[in-house]
């Protein structure tokens, strides 16, 4: 009867190990695809803000209570400010060389505080790795814009339920993009 109990408990942890080893191997789902490609930035727009800021102090729906929570911003110096927006068109490239067009692309940022922004990213690519659009968010810092990353959010057509990670890094004129995509 001992040896039957000493048999049980050590298949009990033998699958205990093998569930939790599954486990771990599914919280941490493999790189699937990996794509490398270059931006070059051929437009911006900025949308300056201050005046709806402006009035809003004046003109809100808030109490005299609520009013006080508002956050003091000094508008004053350089912006970007609170509630500006920039927005990026790209011509994206296989190589370096900038020579082989791939496709485009777009980035809408939403500034918050102290330069900070959440930007959206499009990508409309073309090619070997497949055909669609990439989309990514996340912070970007633009006192800081060495390099970024982006969380992959989806997509469609060759990138439809995408997701995964995306770094972006300037390699003189233009910006490498490295998109590591999970499975």
């Amino acid at each position: 009867m001992r040896g039957r109990n000493a048999g049980a408990w050590l298949a009990i942890v033998v699958l205990g190990g093998l569930l939790l080893a599954a486990g771990q191997a599914a919280a941490r789902p493999a790189v699937v695809h990996k794509l490398t490609f270059y931006s070059f930035a051929n437009g911006a727009q900025y949308l300056n803000n201050g005046d709806d800021r402006g009035r809003g102090i004046r003109n809100n729906p808030f109490s005299a209570a609520q009013d006080r929570l508002r956050p003091k911003v000094n508008d004053v110096g350089d912006g970007p400010f609170p509630g500006d927006v920039a927005v990026f068109t790209l011509t994206l490239y296989s190589n370096p060389s900038l020579k082989t067009n791939i496709g485009s692309g777009a980035y809408t940022c939403y500034y918050n505080y102290a330069k900070h922004a959440l930007c959206i990213a499009y990508y409309q690519l073309s090619g070997k790795g497949g055909s669609g659009t990439l989309i990514a968010s996340g912070p970007v810092d633009f006192d800081n814009t060495d390099r970024f990353e982006l969380v992959v959010t989806g997509g469609t057509n060759a990138y439809r339920g995408a997701r995964g990670a995306l770094a972006a890094a300037p390699t003189g004129t233009a910006e490498r993009i490295d998109v590591q995509l999970l499975g």
